[in-house]
């Protein structure tokens, strides 16, 4: 439920984006179907044979800034013709589809696991930042369809910041003491979002049932479009690839989705490293985070097939909510994803989703870009960690990025003013050099805020002096170890990313396959089958006994 609101928010823009007129509601639920199956493939995979973390995959925010430069190409206006609708999808899935082909290509060559040591919270807070800044318009144009909107946003605080720690007494019947006794849970945490859908969308079906809101209001839930659509549609229907017909390619939407898939990158590396420490797991190997962006890839290209419109990415609101439920088991997550699949397939759920009326996405887009800044901004926290080294147990702090250092404080300022200040420019000003390919694509790339931020963030941290790694926010090994210090042979059991074991069997067979950077090396399989076989020696003998 955490993941509905961006599951959502993005069929319902790149839908609008088509210009499709009365067709916009059929592409909005055969968009929602594709995005709950190919999410919950891409959580699936990710979970069994990427990372191995428990890690959700959706639709990214990332794309949206490259999808607004091809949006003011194209723009929807009393002259545009509804029936290009078709063609400007085949564009976006076919420029989708060729831009990350880089992902899988960076994560299968191993490039992904070394560009990775130098990407650090100095350059991961810019890029966060300004991609959140860049949906300030989308939030502002879904938000002043109707007032309504505001409240949705007004429920969504006061579910999510001001009642996330009251706990509801809930009637349950125990079996042992033939009984009704009362519980305390947090639903407010735990179900934000479909509760505050739900209330918002019954005041709208009050508002109009009682006239309160005029008809052909933005608010009403008696769209006959809406309706229709939602009759129309059949109860099971298998989203296919190419639905919209054969790929067509744009090179600037091309070029604009590539730095998208850079920018989702990113975003990837900085929450891997966050799950890991919620699941009180090590930084995540090279070999591991190398084919946890094989699998990620391979979910974009599954998304630009199906055309979802944009690739999919890490949801770090789901790794917040591990914080505070503690359940970060990877099968808990497998079950998300069969649960996202069979959403999907019931074809009647993706159009009764579609039904919400368009105010109340405009405020789950606003909470969702709220948090995803939030989580982006966590980058620079300071931690509290035990020393247990200490007999006296004492704490120490961890602080992620030294920002007492005016070199930190500087990079990040230039990073996101510098790239706020070219993007508007460009987009002012377009670029004029007398050759249109060079127009087209260029003047894309410079009107991507994240992009240039990015590039700026990166470049001054790895060639500025100043700054240790630690203070830079790098975690050094010594601090892994110093995190978890109680090493044992049962360790094993409870490391995340090690494969099973028929697997590495496997590759111990065809040894030269352990040669693959998304592949463990030879000498670490050994040691992990070792010790795997020493705690079932342990384990017979204590069964024994």
């Amino acid at each position: 439920m955490i993941c509905l609101s961006s599951l959502l928010v993005i069929p319902y823009v790149v839908s609008d984006m088509l210009c499709a007129g009365d067709q916009a509601l059929q592409i909005r639920v055969q968009l929602i179907s594709a995005t709950f199956v190919t999410s919950g493939i891409a959580t699936i995979l990710q979970t069994t044979f990427g990372m191995r973390l428990s890690i959700l995959h959706g639709p990214s925010f990332a794309f949206l800034p490259a999808l607004h430069t091809f949006q003011a190409t194209f723009p929807c206006n009393a002259d545009t013709n509804t029936n290009n609708w078709e063609e400007k999808m085949q564009m976006i899935s076919g420029s989708c589809l060729i831009a990350v082909l880089i992902m899988p290509i960076l994560g299968f060559t191993g490039l992904v696991g070394k560009i990775s040591k130098y990407i650090g919270p100095v350059t991961i807070v810019p890029i966060m930042s300004l991609l959140t800044i860049g949906t300030v318009p989308d939030i502002e144009e879904k938000m002043a369809l109707h007032w309504i909107s505001i409240v949705e946003f007004l429920v969504l605080i006061l579910f999510v910041v001001i009642l996330e720690r009251y706990e509801v007494p809930l009637p349950v019947f125990s079996l042992s003491e033939k009984k009704f006794k009362f519980t305390r849970q947090k639903i407010f945490s735990q179900f934000p979002y479909l509760l505050g859908i739900s209330i918002v969308w019954f005041i709208c079906f009050i508002m109009t049932i009682t006239n309160a809101e005029p008809r052909g209001g933005e608010a009403r839930t008696d769209q006959n479009a809406s309706i229709t659509v939602f009759d129309q549609t059949p109860w099971v229907q298998m989203p296919m690839p190419l639905f919209f017909g054969p790929p067509k390619f744009n090179l600037a939407l091309v070029c604009g989705f590539m730095a998208s898939c850079f920018a989702a990158m990113i975003e990837s590396i900085g929450d891997y490293n966050l799950c890991a420490k919620i699941s009180k797991q090590s930084r995540p190997p090279p070999s591991n985070t190398n084919r946890a962006f094989v699998v990620e890839g391979v979910g974009c290209i599954l998304a630009a097939l199906w055309g979802v419109g944009t690739g999919v990415t890490t949801y770090a609101e789901n790794i917040a909510i591990m914080s505070v439920t503690k359940v970060t088991s990877r099968i808990t997550m497998q079950m998300a994803g069969v649960l996202l699949i069979l959403a999907g397939v019931i074809s009647k759920f993706a159009a009764f989703l579609s039904m919400i009326p368009e105010p109340i996405i405009g405020g789950l887009l606003a909470m969702g870009v709220c948090l995803i800044n939030g989580v982006s901004l966590s980058n620079l926290q300071v931690r509290l960690s035990p020393k247990k080294s200490i007999p006296e147990q004492r704490s120490r702090f961890l602080q992620t990025v030294d920002m007492k250092i005016s070199r930190n404080l500087t990079i990040i300022g230039i990073s996101i003013i510098m790239g706020l200040t070219v993007a508007t420019h460009f987009e002012k000003t377009p670029l004029n050099t007398g050759n249109q390919i060079v127009d087209d694509v260029f003047g894309t790339l410079l009107t991507i805020r994240m992009l240039i931020g990015g590039v700026i963030a990166f470049t001054l941290d790895n060639i500025t002096g100043g700054a240790t790694r630690r203070q830079r926010g790098f975690v050094s090994e010594m601090d892994d170890e110093e995190q978890d210090p109680e090493k044992g042979e049962s360790d094993i059991e409870t490391n995340g990313y090690v494969l099973p074991s028929k697997l590495n069997q496997f590759f111990l067979r065809y040894s030269w396959l352990t040669y693959l950077p998304v592949i463990p090396s030879e000498r670490e399989i050994r040691e992990i089958e070792e010790k795997r076989n020493k705690f079932k020696i342990i384990e017979e003998k204590i069964e024994k006994a």
